[in-house]
C-alpha cells in the first residue's frame, strides 16, 4: 500500500483507539497551570504535533491556538474539528515559526518521538527559542525508563458500525529506543485486512529530561498524570512537565 494511503487510514483510526482519552480533562490541567505559571499575560498557544485536533477544540475556548503537525491526513480531520485553528504542517525538530507563543504544549507521548536526548535538547531549545519571556512549556513522557515494563502485550480494540478494529504492540528496548510496530487487524463490510505501522521512540530518564530544561534555561515542575500531585518515581504514572521561561 502506497504510504499516503497507509497515513490517510491510521488517521482515520487514530480517534476511535483513543477514545478512552480524557481530552477534556487534561485541557483542563493545561488551563490550570497556564493560570498559576504564566507571566506573559497572553492567550496565544502552539499545540505541537496537534494530532486530529482533540486537544484543540477545548482548547479554542481559551487559547488562541496554531496547531503543528507532521501528518498531512490528521490535520485535515483537525480542520474539520477546529476551523478556526490556524495548521501549519512541520517537524518540531526543525520548527522555525518566526512566531513567538506565551504557552507550548506537546502531549501524548509527541516528545517520545526524539530517540536520544542530544536531538531532544534541540528541540526543547527550539521551544525555548518560540515561548515569549514568562511563558510557559507543557509536555509529557508517555514513556520513560520509571514506567517501563519490558515485554508487556498490549492490545486495543473497537468496533465502530461495520468497521472492527484492533491494534496489537509489545514493548520492546533495543539501545534505549522502543521500535513501536503496530499491528492492525482491520475488518470493515465484511472484508479482513492487516497493516503494520511502525514508530521509534525514545525511552528517557525523566531526570536527564529535567537536567536538559534546567539547562535550556527552564523552571521546570513535574506533575503526576494530568493532576495536582508531584510525579513519584516509583509510581507508574506518566510525568507531565510544566515549564517557565523566566
Amino acid at each position: 500500500m502506497p504510504e499516503q494511503e497507509l497515513y490517510r487510514k491510521f488517521a482515520r483510526y487514530y480517534d476511535l483507539i483513543y477514545q478512552w482519552m480524557d481530552y477534556p480533562g487534561e485541557v483542563e490541567f493545561v488551563e490550570k497551570m497556564v493560570d498559576l505559571y504564566q507571566g506573559s499575560g497572553g492567550n496565544d498557544l502552539l499545540d505541537v504535533a496537534c494530532g486530529t485536533g482533540n486537544h484543540a477544540q477545548y482548547l479554542t475556548n481559551s487559547f488562541q491556538v496554531v496547531g503543528l503537525d507532521l501528518n498531512l491526513e490528521m490535520m485535515e480531520i483537525a480542520n474539520e474539528k477546529v476551523p478556526e485553528m490556524e495548521l501549519i504542517q512541520g517537524n518540531m525538530k526543525e520548527m522555525n515559526l518566526e512566531k513567538d507563543f506565551d504557552v507550548i504544549i506537546c502531549l501524548f507521548s509527541s516528545i517520545n518521538y526524539h530517540t536520544n536526548l542530544r536531538e531532544l535538547e534541540s528541540t526543547i531549545r527550539r521551544f525555548h527559542d518560540h515561548l515569549k519571556q514568562g511563558g510557559v512549556l507543557i509536555f509529557d513522557l508517555g514513556f520513560c525508563t520509571e514506567n517501563w515494563e519490558e515485554g508487556r502485550m498490549l492490545v486495543d480494540a473497537v468496533v465502530d458500525g461495520d468497521l472492527q478494529l484492533a491494534r496489537i504492540s509489545q514493548s520492546r528496548l533495543y539501545d534505549g529506543v522502543f521500535n513501536a510496530n503496530f499491528v492492525f487487524l482491520i475488518k470493515e463490510n465484511g472484508i479482513m485486512d492487516f497493516e503494520v505501522d511502525q514508530h521509534q521512540l525514545g525511552v528517557f530518564k525523566t531526570i536527564d529530561v529535567e537536567s536538559i530544561l534546567e539547562k535550556t534555561g527552564f523552571e521546570t515542575r513535574i506533575y503526576s498524570n494530568y493532576n495536582d500531585l508531584p510525579w513519584d518515581a516509583e509510581s507508574d504514572e506518566r510525568p507531565v512537565f510544566v515549564c517557565k521561561k523566566p
